[in-house]
C-alpha cells in the first residue's frame, strides 16, 4: 500500500512549531475549582499528559486538537491532545495546515510514529529531521481512515452489549 502513497515532508501537511519547553518542577499545581492545564511530556503512554497543572501567566496554552510529538524520550510518540496544553522539553505541536478531521489526525500520528526505529533516546532524536520526516500527502490518506472512529466505537458497544447480555 505504501507503494501506492505520494509521500512528502512532515511540515509540507503541518506547521511544525517547538513546545514551550516548560520544566514540570517549575510549574505549579491547579488549584481547586480552577482552570488545569495539561502537561505533556515525552511520555509514549496517556498521550503523553504527565500531569494538569496552573495556568502559567503570560503563556498561552496550545489549543486542544493539536498534535504532540515526542522528540526524545520515547520518540516520536504522537498524541491528538484533547484538551489545552503545554509542552516539557523536545516537544514538537503540529498544526494541520488544512482543516483536518480527528481521523485523519489520528492516522497521520500513527504514521510518525511508523518511523520510530530510526530514533533512539540519548542517540539519535527528532529535534533537527522531524519536518522533513516522510508521511502521505491529503491525497493519499486511504478511505478507510474517514469515520473510522466512529464505526469503531459502534463495534465496541456491541461487544459490549453483547458481553453484558449473556
Amino acid at each position: 500500500m505504501i507503494d501506492e502513497m505520494s509521500l512528502v515532508p512532515l511540515n509540507a501537511v503541518f506547521k511544525v512549531d517547538h513546545g514551550n519547553k516548560f520544566d514540570l518542577n517549575k510549574m505549579s499545581p491547579p488549584k481547586p475549582g480552577h482552570d488545569a492545564i495539561a502537561f505533556v511530556g515525552r511520555s509514549g503512554t496517556r498521550n503523553g499528559i504527565a500531569t494538569f497543572v496552573a495556568p502559567v501567566v503570560g503563556s498561552a496554552a496550545f489549543s486542544a486538537g493539536l498534535i504532540t510529538v515526542a522528540l526524545g524520550g520515547a520518540a516520536l510518540a504522537s498524541f491528538v491532545q484533547p484538551k489545552a496544553f503545554y509542552t516539557a522539553q523536545n516537544i514538537d505541536v503540529l498544526t494541520p495546515l488544512q482543516a483536518m478531521s480527528l481521523d485523519e489526525k489520528l492516522f497521520y500520528c500513527r504514521c510518525i510514529e511508523a518511523n520510530r526505529y530510526r530514533y533512539s533516546t540519548f542517540g539519535r532524536e527528532a529535534n533537527r529531521t522531524l519536518k522533513g520526516l516522510l508521511i502521505p500527502d491529503r491525497n493519499s490518506v486511504p478511505a478507510w481512515v474517514d469515520g473510522i472512529t466512529a464505526r469503531s466505537m459502534m463495534e465496541l458497544s456491541k461487544d459490549l452489549l453483547a458481553a453484558s447480555i449473556s
